[in-house]
């Protein structure tokens, strides 16, 4: 008789693991009330400005990512895009991208007029391969946006060193590292440039839709502020305007409700790496599958989905894809890490799709040929297809550690009977 639950067994998992996502209460019914009756919807609309929802939340950011300035947006994407302007991105400037991230990371680039440059990854952390960075550095190379990947922490030290020898600008996009430290530092506004967040629904922390960019650089802080304000300078006139930009701002309603989530977060960040912590610990007794070898300087993980590896020779040969299909089977909530596949695979590179013009990658100022289909980063490849894992950030916030024994228990179901899907 079977019994792993994809060839007709009894289910392991049987119930929800963690908490429904989002979580709100009273605290946020009230935030949304609070800006009701104030009559101030935007953050324009305050005769003292620290009486801004937006304002107030910004400041409070700032400071719990160690940053000394923040500017909040209207979403993840536009951040990038808002610190890749301010930090001088510009037609025909190449940015490079790690290959495994958001497509967004990429599209960013694309919408200010870069170049994307797509860098493969290390093996361990899918991060950006800080070696395979530096050989992309070209001429033409204006900046690099650099993910933390799951929340992990790139190395901070060699990318700013990186930076500061070759003198690019540095966009940390931390959309899956709410609360992430390297070496006790949030992450942000750790190479000297600016640093990126989301705060889409899914995020850990989130107003449903929202960014925000972090640095400690006054004068790029004034320019992300510009650019996200139609081009208007602080204490200048209202209706007077320096740059060519757009309305990026946040409303007083996601203001509000940032600093209600945010009063969550910190407790939030300890209970999902507490529950990582312990199943990182359990996977490291099941042959086949293995936690991060975590880093002693990322000294707090703060994750929007949690990675991790799966090494199919270890796992009686089993594709990845059908062990997925069994522990899902048994309830597990596992998927496939790293955010997919490799960006250039996706339509809009692979044909090239930049409209009548193909700008930027046929921009007259760039000058290069431009063909992603020959684009080919073999270590993002493999391991989309044959070794990256992730559980998102929600199921990481039960109360105990029974959750975190429900997945180690469908994943040694699934080992002790891999018999069953070699047959």
């Amino acid at each position: 008789m079977a019994k792993l639950a994809l060839m007709g067994g009894e289910k392991t998992v049987t119930r929800p693991l963690g908490k429904r996502w989002p979580i709100w209460d009273e605290r946020e019914e009230q935030a949304a009330l609070d800006v009701v009756r104030s009559g101030v919807w935007w953050r324009g609309g305050c005769a003292d400005p620290q009486q801004s929802k937006v304002v107030q939340f910004e400041d409070a950011w700032a400071r719990f990512h160690d940053a000394e300035h923040c500017v909040a947006v209207t979403n993840g994407t536009q951040a990038i895009g808002c610190a890749l302007k301010a930090a001088g991105v510009e037609a025909g400037d190449e940015v490079l991208v790690p290959a495994l991230t958001f497509v967004a990371s990429a599209t960013a680039i694309a919408l200010v007029n870069g170049v994307p440059v797509f860098v493969d990854v290390d093996q361990n952390t899918y991060n950006i391969d800080p070696d395979a960075m530096e050989a992309a550095i070209s001429d033409k190379t204006r900046a690099a946006v650099i993910v933390h990947n799951g929340g992990y922490p790139c190395d901070m030290d060699r990318i700013a060193e990186i930076a500061r020898r070759r003198g690019i600008a540095i966009v940390e996009d931390c959309a899956h590292a709410h609360g992430s430290q390297w070496k006790g530092k949030g992450v942000g506004a750790l190479a000297g440039g600016l640093g990126t967040f989301s705060f889409q629904a899914g995020k850990a922390l989130t107003c449903g839709e929202g960014g925000a960019i972090v640095t400690n650089d006054q004068e790029l802080a004034e320019k992300a502020y510009s650019f996200h304000h139609i081009g208007r300078i602080s204490g200048r006139p209202f209706y007077e305007f320096h740059r060519v930009a757009s309305n990026l701002r946040m409303t007083e309603w996601q203001g509000g409700i940032l600093l209600t989530q945010l009063a969550r977060l910190e407790e939030q960040t300890a209970t999902r790496e507490r529950n990582a912590a312990y199943l990182a610990a359990g996977l490291r007794e099941i042959e086949g599958v293995d936690p991060i070898d975590r880093d002693p300087r990322v000294t707090r993980w703060g994750f929007y989905y949690w990675n991790f590896h799966y090494r199919q020779e270890q796992f009686g040969g089993v594709p990845r894809d059908r062990f997925l299909q069994a522990v899902n089977a048994e309830g597990a909530p596992i998927g496939v890490g790293a955010h997919g596949q490799p960006i250039y695979q996706n339509p809009l590179f692979i044909n090239m799709n930049f409209g009548r013009t193909g700008c930027p990658v046929k921009c007259p100022l760039y000058g290069k040929e431009v063909d992603y289909r020959k684009v080919h980063c073999p270590t993002a490849e493999r391991l989309h297809a044959t070794q990256a894992l992730c559980i998102g950030h929600p199921a990481f916030l039960g109360e105990t550690t029974e959750d975190m024994d429900l997945i180690l228990a469908a994943i040694r179901k699934v080992r002790a009977n891999v018999g069953e899907l070699t047959r």
